[in-house]
């Protein structure tokens, strides 16, 4: 049976998405930016048959606390796929998607589209084992391309600990340069270089039933070589897999910035806050 796995990065990002409905203009082409809704399968929990097409679509439903009539409020639903073709010398992935709000200014917008190469998975020891990565962003959100982004290369590396029993581990450094046509859109000044980490642990507690929670801390530059401020989102999801090729889940996720000297004080982090937790229900088909 599949692990269920296969849309770690979605639960990570739809926390950004959930600031659309209370940031003013100027930041939300940054905070879109910073947290695209990629699904990406960073668990494989067994290799692919070689020229072995795979694929998954997902549909998703996320929400905050507030009423509908709260000006705070953030409903939507999103569509996301990736289709991969495995071989001997690595994979290919294109993994695509997008969303639709329902409240406010009801927008709807694609997900910058990542186009990516994997490298075979390499076994280090019995149980540690590590894959490599390189990818581009293409322009797609509505934001992105207001910014006029042109691409987003981003280099990464999976380093897997799966250890007897039913828990998988992963640590993820990963990259991205953004390559805009200008440095500036309108006054702010945009992202340069972002350096995430990404961690994650894994538990299938029952035949059919698993529990995933996941992190991310990113660093990023701007144009100007000014530091902006780190920030961290954390993620817990609980999932069934009623079938071999279906999961259904339920999450929530928060995130939180921290201290940096020339920007301020920190907002601070609690795994719940209504300023800025998102709750969401998830249907995944595998094929």
């Amino acid at each position: 049976m599949r692990s269920g796995k296969y849309h770690r990065d979605l639960a990570l990002s739809r926390i950004i998405k959930s600031k659309k409905a209370k940031t003013s203009f100027p930041l939300l082409g940054l905070l879109l930016l910073a947290g695209q809704a990629q699904a990406v399968n960073e668990f494989e929990l067994k290799q692919e048959e070689f020229g072995e097409w795979t694929a998954y679509f997902n549909a998703s439903y996320t929400r905050n606390v507030y009423s509908e009539s709260a000006f705070d409020a953030y409903r939507a639903y999103s569509l996301d796929a990736r289709v991969d073709y495995n071989s001997d010398w690595g994979s290919v992935l294109l993994t695509f998607g997008g969303e639709k709000e329902t409240l406010h200014g009801r927008e709807s917008s694609f997900f910058d589209p990542l186009l990516e190469y994997r490298t075979p998975l390499y076994s280090l020891t019995d149980t540690l084992s590590l894959k490599g990565s390189v990818g581009v962003y293409l322009p797609a959100a509505h934001y992105t391309k207001l910014d006029r982004l042109e691409y987003a290369p981003r280099v990464a590396a999976y380093l897997f600990y799966r250890p007897e029993g039913n828990f998988s581990f992963y640590l993820s450094p990963r990259y991205r340069y953004n390559a805009y046509k200008y440095k500036t859109a309108g006054e702010r000044v945009l992202i340069e270089h972002q350096v995430d980490l990404v961690a994650d642990a894994y538990w299938q507690f029952a035949s059919n039933w698993y529990l995933d929670i996941s992190g991310r801390y990113r660093m990023s530059k701007n144009y100007r070589g000014r530091r902006m401020d780190d920030q961290f989102t954390f993620a817990q999801e609980l999932g069934w897999m009623p079938a071999e090729s279906w999961t259904l889940a339920i999450g929530h996720n928060n995130s939180g910035r921290f201290y940096h000297p020339e920007l301020g004080p920190s907002e601070g982090f609690e795994l719940y806050d209504k300023r800025s937790s998102t709750f969401y229900f998830s249907v995944t088909k595998y094929l």
